[in-house]
């Protein structure tokens, strides 16, 4: 009888000596990390042969696509227009929101706010924390 089979046969694992069981133990984890490292290998194959070919469709351009064409100096003055009318519209939400006249209401600076939340979100967020206070 080989040791493996008596290192499985419950009723002859009891006269197995100290080394001999080490010796089991050992091969049985040899062969466990050996699989599993087996399936891992495998695994990280299909998906890289997976991103290959989804990376050479996408890659696929026609191959006379037009070159962008240059920004005319009408954008830029249009893009000054529509800062002066969000900063009216920010202007006027506040004087709603505080039921004053736009005249009494100054705006001296607007900060973008960068990130990837948005105000819906964080008051969202707010709320939820604020709901599982005790």
């Amino acid at each position: 009888m080989s040791l493996m089979e008596q290192f499985a046969n419950p009723s002859a694992f009891g006269s197995l000596t100290m080394g001999e069981r080490l010796a089991g133990a050992t091969v049985t984890m040899c062969m466990g990390l050996g699989i599993t490292f087996l399936i891992l290998i495998i695994l990280w194959a299909v998906i890289k042969i997976m991103s290959v070919t989804i990376g050479s469709a996408k890659k696929e351009k026609p191959a006379d696509a037009p070159a962008p064409a240059a920004v005319p100096a009408e954008a830029e003055q249009i893009d000054a227009t529509d800062d002066a009318e969000l900063v009216a519209v920010i202007a006027a939400a506040i004087a709603a929101s505080e039921n004053r006249f736009v005249s009494d209401i100054i705006v001296r600076k607007i900060t973008r706010v960068s990130g990837q939340t948005n105000a819906w979100n964080s008051a969202g967020l707010g709320e939820c924390i604020e709901s599982r206070r005790m």
